[in-house]
């Protein structure tokens, strides 16, 4: 026989007898592997900021995503859809004498509100509403409205109907000439997944309707409590937000106060890259984004605006958030009812200045003396804060680094990067993975891209040590991330949302695996983003979903030390596909197992997680763990998929989920078969 067929043999025979259910035989696991753990060699501590998350203020990620609102253009923003009334709202009762319209002289927010003239007899209804809403038997909705009348004797009825008839109701009594202010509840009487929400008066009359708002009782300071809870499952450390490129346009001082009196803004960051014109309600600001901080228990990572802004801009913003209550924003702070400061450590000036898709790009010696600008202003508010400036690809721009270098030295505390796995994105449809080929061809540059994600740490921490050989250290904050590998479509509002499979949770891991070898380097990164769009969580107007990525947070977050540990792997390996079009991953060859180790901070649990990249074989690996003795029980978690394209969906929410089982038999030297595309962790604790 010969010594390759007795290794398969003695690797299934140790995952026999070790208890461990092997899976596989000698036909399906025809590859091995070998993996050496160290448990008391510590590498270093892994700063658990590498776990961070972002959450623009773009898509569906707020409005439609972790927000409660149910109805869009609630402060009549935007372009009519039927003449006069505001897209999505529809128009009730329009007749020769009843006209609708968009005003642009009496208005409660912003620049414009929904009016409504009507010269019919009594008895007539005019009004508007909006459909497409869940509604529950037995729930109760918190409706506020800003409104004013001129000539209407009848009732205002505010109502929740649909295709069984009107499920709730509120008879307003409108008085005066000027805004008028209701909050009330309505609780519907039947379930329907089409529901309306309506606002009508009888008879002759002019109703301007400033602002509306309807969101399901229950939610946690405006937010859903389901997304809530889901992202607290998974530990976020810190959160940034508002942007991305929403934030080279954001007026933060448009955000604080009266949410019905905010104006709503133009996200003039989709517009430029030609996704139409989306329209940001302005709900979520500064205080909202906050409390959603607390609600999670993230650190706050906030982004000023570097493009069109100004630093006294920003300074004034890092005033209201940090300033004492007697000072002018933090008074302003204390007004809006927060008297202590926020105390917020992590500011980031702008981002990705360096593109022309970017409102404020500029040069990068521009760029390098506004960073220094910024961070005047902003250290003379708070001396305490740690401030990211926006860095780039060596190799894409090779003097954007340098320039910070040279300029801004001891003006920033980290520096960005960012990746996207996009190599196919501006000609892929989704519909070209129905390719067998094409699918695998795109699986193993989807699962290869953390080791580019990696070599761009690699490059730029030498680049950093090269400039500044003495000191300081500048860690990388790798602040978004996310593998936007093909263009969705935009289905209208704003909502580019990619449907993500088994293959980018094996990508999310192997940048946590990536993120920890080079845990020396990345102290701070953000998984881009939190909810819709790319993000963890897909919700809509019933429940949600998780995504393969949230499921690799889940599994790492809940099964990992704090210390990284020795660990080394042997196995086959396949070749490296480009990272970017026209480059090269650094390592030539890429192994199918990529191992990563961590110990809790007594050392008495090791935590071994365990990537098989192959798309198609199972791998039989002998395990040796040296120096360190585990007990016979552990515990196995895996993420578990038929296929690499298994996807999540709101119809199949567990197609993609995560298994968890007893592991008996454990020893120092063992076995385990490691199923194709999979991820595992393999938790042990140590002997007394």
């Amino acid at each position: 026989m010969s010594g390759r067929k007795l290794f398969v043999l003695a690797i299934l025979l140790l995952c026999c007898t070790a208890g461990m259910p092997a899976a596989a035989t000698s036909e399906t696991a025809s590859l091995q592997g070998r993996i050496t753990v160290r448990p008391n060699t510590r590498l270093g501590k892994i700063d658990p900021n590498i776990y961070g998350h972002f959450a623009e203020l773009v898509f569906r990620v707020f409005y439609g995503g972790l927000w409660a609102e149910m109805l869009e253009a609630r402060k009549f923003e935007g372009r009519d859809g039927e003449y006069g009334v505001i897209r999505p709202w529809y128009s009730i009762g329009r007749t020769p004498r009843t006209h609708f319209m968009h005003d642009n002289t009496t208005f409660y927010s912003g620049d414009q509100a929904q009016k409504i003239v009507s010269r019919e007899a009594p008895g007539h209804e005019a009004g508007v509403g909006q459909k497409g809403l869940y509604l529950e038997k037995g729930k109760s909705y918190e409706a506020r409205i800003n409104v004013r009348q001129e000539g209407i004797a009848a009732p205002l009825v505010v109502a929740l109907e649909g295709e069984k008839g009107g499920y709730a109701n509120r008879r307003l009594t409108l008085s005066g000439n000027g805004w008028q202010r209701f909050s009330f509840k309505l609780t519907s009487s039947e379930t329907d997944r089409d529901g309306s929400f309506t606002l009508k008066f009888s008879g002759p009359g002019t109703l301007w309707i400033g602002t509306v708002s309807l969101m399901p009782e229950g939610h946690l300071s405006g937010y859903r409590p389901d997304v809530i809870q889901a992202l607290r499952e998974i530990h976020v450390p810190n959160l940034r937000w508002p942007g991305g490129n929403f934030v080279s346009y954001y007026r933060w001082e448009d955000g604080i106060g009266d949410r019905d009196r905010r104006p709503s803004r133009l996200n003039l960051s989709r517009v430029i890259e030609g996704e139409g014109r989306y329209w940001e309600p302005n709900d979520v600001g500064t205080d909202e984004f906050l409390e959603l901080c607390r609600l999670i228990g993230a650190e706050p990572y906030m982004a000023v605006n570097a493009g069109d802004g100004t630093p006294e801009e920003a300074a004034r913003w890092l005033e209201y958030c940090n300033g004492p209550a007697g000072s002018p924003y933090g008074a302003k702070r204390a007004a809006n009812g927060h008297p202590q400061p926020y105390r917020i450590k992590l500011w980031g000036i702008g981002n990705e200045v360096f593109g022309d898709w970017q409102g404020g790009h500029v040069d990068e010696e521009t760029h390098a003396r506004r960073v220094v600008a910024f961070a005047r202003a902003m250290r003379a508010v708070d001396p305490q804060v740690k401030l990211v400036a926006v860095g780039a690809r060596s190799w894409f721009y090779p003097r954007w680094n340098q320039a910070l270098f040279e300029i801004a030295k001891g003006s920033f505390d980290y520096l960005s990067l960012h990746s996207y796995a996009k190599k196919y994105r501006s000609r892929m449809k989704k519909e070209d993975l129905n390719d067998p080929a094409f699918a695998r061809e795109f699986y193993y540059y989807i699962v290869s891209s953390p080791y580019g994600v990696e070599e761009q740490v690699r490059l730029t921490a030498q680049e950093i040590r090269e400039a500044f050989p003495n000191g300081p250290r500048i860690p990388i904050a790798f602040d978004e991330w996310n593998c936007w590998a093909y263009r969705a479509p935009n289905r209208g509002y704003g909502d580019h949302e990619v449907e993500f499979a088994e293959r980018d949770g094996l990508y999310t891991a192997g940048v946590f695996h990536a993120f920890r070898r080079r845990h020396q380097a990345v102290t701070l990164a953000n998984f881009s983003m939190t909810v819709n769009a790319l993000g963890l969580i897909r919700v809509n107007r019933e429940g949600l979903f998780f995504n393969p990525q949230y499921l690799a947070f889940k599994m790492y977050m809940n099964h990992q030390g704090p210390f990284l540990v020795e660990s080394r792997v042997e196995a086959p390996s396949f070749p490296a596909p480009e990272y970017e079009e026209g480059r090269p991953q650094a390592v030539g060859r890429i192994p199918y197992l990529d191992a990563s180790a961590t110990v809790s901070e007594d050392g008495r649990t090791l935590y071994l997680a365990v990537i098989n990249l192959h798309d198609a074989e199972s791998i039989a690996a002998g395990i040796q763990i040296e120096g360190w003795e585990p007990g016979a029980a552990g515990k196995v978690i895996r993420l578990d998929a038929d296929h690499y394209m298994t996807e999540n969906s709101f119809e199949h929410p567990e197609r993609v989920q995560i298994k968890e089982e007893a592991l008996s038999g454990v020893s120092r030297t063992m076995g385990r078969v490691f199923p194709p595309h999979s991820v595992t962790i393999l938790e042990f604790t140590r002997q007394r």
